[in-house]
Parts: C-alpha cells; sequence; structure tokens
C-alpha cells in the first residue's frame, strides 16, 4: 500500500510538470465517461431498475391477436375476457381494466380526468401495495355499492400537493361524492397514461359483449407455471372461443407479452443503440489518450533508460506508468461524473415525456459504480498497451542518442497509426448510424398526413352520461356555435382524430354483401369511427367520390362513407358507393349503404400506413362513443380563441370539463419528438466522435512532422517544392482516414442493421447516406493533416540541418 501511494504521489508530481497534457486527458476522459455515464443512468433508471411491482417476472399482459390481418396484439372484448378467466389454469390472478372518464368538480374550472374501471383481480395481478389506504374491497365491485377511488401518486401531488389526510375523504366525481380509499406508490403507471382507477362492476351485457375490443388484461401466473405453459393454454382457448363465436372471433387468437415488454418495448431499440454509441465514444477518447501516452513516451524515453540503468526493472516502470493512467483516470472519472449531472438534467428535459420512468433517471449509487468502472477500465485501455510498449526500451540505444533525436520505433508507429484508424472507423459508424436516423426523419416530414394541419385546435369532451339523442344533439347544438364564431373557418367532431391520444376507432370485422369470402388472407376489417357532418370539412379531408354525410343522415338512413385505402383494399376494380356491407359497432349489428370516399388520413401517426376506416354519422344508431373530440378550424391562432371555444360548448352545459386540449400542429410535433430526440441525442455523440478523431489524428500528424523535421529540412535543401511537402504529409493523414472509412463502411453495414425497427423510408444501408458520411469524414481529417502540413512547409532547412 505504502508503494501504491508512493507511486501516486510521484505520479501527481509528473503530472503538474505537464499541465497542458494532463488537462487534455482529463478532458477527453471527462467527455467520454460523462456521455456514458448518463446514457447508463438513462437505461438503468428505465430498463434495468425492478418494477414496483411483486416478482414483475410474473406479470403477463393478455392481448387479442389477429395474424390474418397482421395484427400483432389488441384489447379484448368484456366477455372474451371472461372466458379466459374462467377458463384459464394458468393464472394466479387475472385483471382488467376499461378506460373510462371521470367529471371532478371543485372550487376550480370543472376537469375532465381520463381513468380506469378495473375487475377484481387487477391490483391483486400486479402486486403493488398502496402507499397509503387500501385497494378496492370485493364488496365494492357489486352494482350498487358506494363510489370510491384509487388515486396515482403524480395525480394526487399535483391535485391535492401530498396531502397524507386525503383517505377517507370525498369528492365530487361524476356527480357523486365518492370516497378516496387509497393511494399507489410513485412508479404504479399501469396501464399507462391515466392515474384514477374507480371498480368496475360486472354488468348484464358483458357476456354477450364481443363485438367492441377495449379492455387491457393483465395476469400474474402462478407459481412455477412457465409464460410459454401459459400462451399454449390460452391458445386453446382462443381456439375454442373461435369455433364458438365464429361471427365475432373467427381468426382471433390470444398474445401473451411480459409486462416489462410493454412498458418498455418501444424505447428499449433505441436506448440500447444510444448506450452502444456512447460506449464508442468512449473507445474513441481512449485511443486519443494512449496515442498522447504514446506521444509523451517518446520524450520519456531517456527517463526510462536512466531508471533501467539504475536498477528499475521493467515491471517497475509498467506499474509506474499504469499509476499515471490511473490517476489521470480517477481525475477524469470525477470530471465526468459532475459533466452527466448537467447531460443527464438536460437529457430529461429534452426527452418530452417520450422516456418512461423519468423520476428514476437519477445520479444513484448503481450509475456511480458504473462511473467508477469505465474509469478503471480507461485506464487500462489508454495506460496498458503504453506502458508495455516504453518496458520494451532498448537501454543501451536509448542512452546512445541525443535527448532530443530520440523516435518511437516502428512497431510504435504502426500502433499509433492503428488507433488512428480506429477512430476514424468508429467516427463512421456513428456518423452513419446519425444519417440514417436524420435521413429517416427527413423521410418523415415529407410524408402527407392527409389533412391541413396548420390553425386547428382539438378539445375532447366527455358524453358517458347522455342518452344517444342527448349527445347527438349536445354536439349539433355546440358546433353550430362553434361555426359562428369570428376566426372559425369549420368545426367537427369525431372519435378519433388524426395523432390525438384518444382514440376511440373501433376495430370491427365487415362482410360484404354478395361475397362469400372478402380477402383470401383472412377477414375483413375496418376502424369504425362517428364524425359528425362537418369533419371532413373542417379537417381538409378531400371527397374522392359520392357524397359526404349530413345532418340527415340519422339512425333510420344507414350509411356510411369510407376512406380511399377501403376502397382500394376491398373494391380495386369497382366503384364501391352503393355497395353494402355489414358489420358490428357499438349498438349491436349494422347492414349500411357506402355513400361516398373520402381522402385517407395518417390517424395513428406519419410513419404509419392508413387502415381501411369506417365512417358513421354521429346521429346514427351505429356510433355512440362515450368521448368525442372537436375540431375547430381558425383563421388565427387557435390557442388565443381556446377560452372562446370552451365558453360556448359550457351554454350548452355550464359543468362540461374538457381534456386533451391542443393544437394540430402541437399534436404533429408530438408524434414526431421521440424520433427527434433519438437523432438529436445520437447526433451530438456522433460529432463528439467525429471531433475527437479530427484531433486525434491532428496529435498524430503533428507528432509525426515534429520526428521528421529533420528529414523534411532534407528534402526542401534539396529542392522540394513546399506543395510537394504539403502532399506528403497531407497524403499520409488520408491514407489513414480512408483506411478508417474502408473499415468503418465494413462494420457500418453489419451494425446499421441493429437500427432498422428506428428507421423509416429508407433501409439501413441506404447509399446515399454512407457516401454523404464518407465524404463529411473525409473533409474533417483533411484539415486536421493541412494544420500540421502547413507548418511543416514553414521549415527553415538551414536551421533544421544545424539543429540536428
Amino acid at each position: 500500500m505504502e508503494t501504491f501511494v508512493s507511486d501516486v504521489r510521484a505520479s501527481v508530481r509528473t503530472l503538474m510538470k505537464k499541465p497542458g497534457f494532463t488537462l487534455v486527458v482529463v478532458l477527453m476522459l471527462a467527455f467520454g465517461i460523462a456521455a456514458n455515464t448518463a446514457i447508463f443512468s438513462v437505461v438503468n433508471g428505465v430498463l434495468l431498475r425492478a418494477l414496483p411491482y411483486r416478482q414483475d417476472d410474473r406479470i403477463i399482459t393478455v392481448w387479442q391477436s389477429a395474424p390474418k390481418r397482421g395484427v400483432e396484439r389488441e384489447e379484448t372484448s368484456p366477455a372474451d375476457f371472461f372466458d379466459w378467466s374462467e377458463q384459464s389454469q394458468s393464472f394466479e390472478e387475472l385483471g382488467m381494466a376499461e378506460p373510462w372518464g371521470h367529471l371532478l368538480i371543485g372550487d376550480g374550472e370543472p376537469e375532465a380526468i381520463r381513468s380506469w374501471v378495473v375487475s377484481p383481480g387487477f391490483f391483486e395481478a400486479l402486486g403493488a401495495p398502496p402507499l397509503l389506504g387500501r385497494t378496492f374491497l370485493p364488496e365494492e365491485y357489486q352494482q350498487g355499492a358506494g363510489p370510491v377511488v384509487v388515486l396515482g401518486y403524480n395525480w394526487w401531488q399535483q391535485h391535492f400537493g401530498g396531502d397524507r389526510n386525503l383517505i377517507g375523504q370525498k369528492l365530487t366525481l361524476n356527480n357523486q361524492a365518492t370516497t378516496v380509499v387509497g393511494i399507489m406508490p410513485p412508479e404504479f403507471e399501469y396501464p399507462p397514461g391515466r392515474e384514477v382507477w374507480a371498480p368496475r362492476p360486472r354488468r348484464e351485457n358483458d357476456p354477450q359483449n364481443r363485438g367492441r375490443t377495449f379492455i387491457w388484461v393483465v395476469g400474474r401466473l402462478k407459481p412455477g407455471r412457465a409464460a410459454e405453459q401459459a400462451q399454449k393454454e390460452m391458445s386453446a382457448i382462443g381456439a375454442r372461443l373461435a369455433e364458438q363465436y365464429p361471427q365475432t372471433n373467427a381468426g382471433i387468437g390470444v398474445t401473451l407479452v411480459p409486462l416489462r415488454q410493454i412498458l418498455f418495448g418501444e424505447v428499449r431499440p433505441a436506448l440500447l443503440v444510444l448506450f452502444g454509441a456512447v460506449g464508442l465514444v468512449l473507445l474513441i477518447a481512449c485511443a486519443n489518450v494512449a496515442n498522447l501516452f504514446l506521444a509523451r513516451a517518446a520524450e520519456r524515453q531517456r527517463e526510462f533508460a536512466i531508471r533501467g540503468t539504475l536498477g528499475a526493472s521493467r515491471s517497475r516502470i509498467v506499474r509506474q506508468l499504469m499509476t499515471e493512467s490511473l490517476v489521470l483516470a480517477a481525475l477524469g472519472g470525477a470530471a465526468g461524473v459532475l459533466l452527466s449531472g448537467w447531460l443527464i438534467r438536460l437529457i430529461v428535459a429534452l426527452s418530452a415525456n417520450n422516456l418512461p420512468r423519468l423520476g428514476q433517471i437519477n445520479l444513484n449509487s448503481s450509475v456511480l459504480l458504473f462511473a467508477v468502472s469505465i474509469s478503471l477500465l480507461t485506464a487500462l485501455l489508454f495506460g496498458l498497451a503504453p506502458a508495455l510498449q516504453n518496458a520494451r526500451i532498448n537501454l543501451q540505444d536509448v542512452l546512445k542518442e541525443s535527448t532530443h533525436t530520440t523516435t518511437a520505433g516502428n512497431t510504435r508507429q504502426h500502433f499509433r497509426r492503428a488507433l488512428v484508424v480506429t477512430q476514424v472507423a468508429v467516427a463512421f459508424v456513428l456518423l452513419v448510424g446519425a444519417g440514417l436516423l436524420a435521413r429517416s426523419f427527413a423521410a418523415l416530414l415529407e410524408v402527407d398526413p392527409g389533412f391541413a394541419a396548420n390553425k386547428a385546435l382539438t378539445l375532447e369532451v366527455q358524453l358517458a352520461r347522455r342518452t344517444p339523442e342527448q349527445r347527438a344533439a349536445f354536439l349539433d347544438q355546440t358546433l353550430e356555435k362553434l361555426a359562428a364564431m369570428p376566426g372559425v373557418a369549420g368545426a367537427g367532431a369525431a372519435s378519433a382524430l388524426p395523432f390525438h391520444d384518444n382514440q376511440v376507432a373501433q376495430p370491427t370485422t365487415i362482410k360484404i354483401e354478395g361475397r362469400p369470402s372478402v380477402a383470401p388472407e383472412g377477414d375483413a376489417t375496418a376502424n369504425l369511427i362517428s364524425v359528425t357532418p362537418d369533419y371532413f370539412h373542417a379537417l381538409g379531408v378531400p371527397l374522392l367520390g359520392g357524397r359526404l354525410l349530413t345532418r340527415f343522415d340519422t339512425k333510420d338512413v344507414p350509411v356510411v362513407v369510407i376512406n380511399h385505402t377501403m376502397a382500394l383494399r376491398y373494391w380495386p376494380s369497382e366503384d364501391p358507393i352503393g355497395k353494402k356491407i355489414s358489420f358490428r359497432s357499438f349498438g349491436g349489428s349494422f347492414t349500411t349503404e357506402i355513400v361516398g370516399v373520402v381522402g385517407d388520413t395518417r390517424t395513428a401517426g406519419l410513419e404509419i400506413e392508413p387502415a381501411p376506416e369506417i365512417f358513421v354519422s354521429h346521429a346514427s344508431a351505429i356510433g355512440y362513443p362515450n368521448s368525442m373530440t372537436y375540431f375547430v378550424r381558425t383563421t388565427t391562432d387557435p390557442l388565443r380563441l381556446l377560452p372562446a371555444v370552451k365558453e360556448k360548448i359550457r351554454e350548452a352545459n355550464k359543468d362540461q370539463a374538457f381534456s386533451g386540449t391542443a393544437t394540430i400542429d402541437q399534436l404533429v410535433e408530438r408524434s414526431l419528438s421521440r424520433r427527434r430526440f433519438n437523432l438529436l441525442l445520437l447526433a451530438s455523440f456522433a460529432v463528439l466522435a467525429l471531433i475527437l478523431a479530427g484531433v486525434g489524428l491532428y496529435g498524430l500528424i503533428s507528432f509525426m512532422t515534429s520526428q521528421r523535421t529533420h528529414e523534411i529540412g532534407i528534402r526542401m535543401a534539396f529542392g522540394a517544392d513546399p506543395r510537394d511537402v504539403l502532399k506528403l504529409i497531407i497524403g499520409e493523414g488520408m491514407t489513414l482516414t480512408l483506411a478508417g472509412v474502408a473499415i468503418g463502411l465494413l462494420a457500418s453495414l453489419a451494425l446499421t442493421r441493429l437500427m432498422e425497427s428506428l428507421l423509416f423510408g429508407i433501409s439501413a444501408t441506404d447509399p446515399v447516406t454512407f457516401v454523404v458520411i464518407a465524404f463529411v469524414l473525409g473533409a474533417v481529417p483533411f484539415l486536421a493533416c493541412y494544420i500540421p502540413a502547413r507548418r511543416a512547409t514553414k521549415v527553415d532547412p538551414m536551421v533544421s540541418l544545424r539543429h540536428e
């Protein structure tokens, strides 16, 4: 231990004599370690930390699947859930959650709350005890029981400031005094997006309700029961139901997915790509530092030679050099941790809620342990090879040379060149990855959403406590008032708006009159959307054939409008106008006539192809959704009209509450935010890698040029033109660059395939991206070589020769 302390003191004294060298090394390591620590904190907080549920590996989500129409998973119906629950033997608990809406009336403005109503077994399946109070008692799931509610932690904090005395207090929800019985812990957020839960009594029509799929199901496997066994059993149950109820369940299967995959499956690929990217950045930083160590070792050869003659063994020299590496790594690690704290806050701020579990992303003990580990790893990466090379010095040869002409051997020069080639190759891989994301993002921006996104306001209203006639009258009355407002160019409403969070587009199986089988690959399906007559005009969706819906299309006139995708898929060579289709909906089974075809809209996102859609009138017996979203087209800033729009709607109902208020521009931006976030981070790390690689090449060329001053002087003394010297030095640097690009190209062809799930509109081997990045990468090394090469042309041959 005393020897190690002595080595540390000696290392500190040595490094203090070279403050410039020390500062550069510490900064390079700090940037690399900070990037790795910050991204690891995200990966740790989102993917690695345990979920707030007991034995979360036993928690399985259960979904309906339709392989013939390419649907891997979707919500199920109440009837199917109860059949699953009664027939399955694999689950200790099986519960469901249905999206719901509550109206909170208090001292301020009425507030629409997106909530869940849950069945017995839901909280038990997840296995998370409440932070305060309790969950629901068995009798509270019965019809006629007193209303109770459980609140999420964040909602409790935001609305009640974390008041612990709220348990047992009453809130006015849906015009009923509702008792708060529990508060869930901070990370309990399943199903995601809503933080209020109420009990769901079993309803009379549940056994017959197979036409609507809106139920989320979660289960806890019995001890010792594998997920594969449960999947096999549930598949058999799905097959029996398909045979028993062919009208609704034909072609429908059952898919089991672990809870972790549902919660984090969408962000996992991007996070792993980013984690790999920062690892490569650290590799470049270590290569740079190793090159600096080799350059400095060349200056210290005489020192090591003298130590050797005085009795220092090679192992002693290696130990001293490794101690210097550890000191530098410790300084770089400390600076990196400080920098990573700022970087973590920046990432959280930029994520714009694109990352789950944001509250778990911080500098905790696991992250600090990771930072210490990679600091030690960097010491090995950049310190070991130079230390071993210096231990092989031929002492007699070095002592024979003058102190200022000592040069590294061929092996050392080859090693330094290999490090630079590696840096260029790694930078190429990162730049290609960022370039692919940039090209993909640009392709996404070119997609036509099918409607005019500018100057449009959306806001959602709950309609669950109104009769069908009252819903239609309320919508007609309020839309008429909105359309007459100054600054409003049009107004409509729909159960599913493009890009909106609250999509109530109901998937349904259709039967085309006169066709025994619509599609060879499976049943014909479409999404059913309830709209008001002025919806298409307000949204800017073109009419392609026939007519639009009108106010006369009521329950006595069963007509529908379809989108272009549906017309092409099921009537590719026919005119669909006048054709009749049958399907199940909110109110039962219907046979309707197609009266119009409208253009496609990218309802679910710019990157998702339009699905077949059927539009039904809000006043017909077909479309009775629990909520509708207003769409108001304006001639001015839509947010300036928001208070007036709310006031007009409240003229029809003074307690009307709103949710999902946003402009269409904001919704489009929100849909792109995750891709923009991924692009920004990867591009930042790629640029950092490019800068580090450029610095590394600059350092190598500068060192090689300084070591060849005598040679350059002789060349110029014998008549060499400065341009020849320039070409010689730049040529050497660009040769290394081309070698790095070639290796990086091969590596990119293999590694970018891991990014395919993050791309849109281009392939992972897009040739344009590869060519552009090759030229960009060539420009920076050229500048890095030009500066020392230009300096070399200024060498005075006489001074150089006299110096030698």
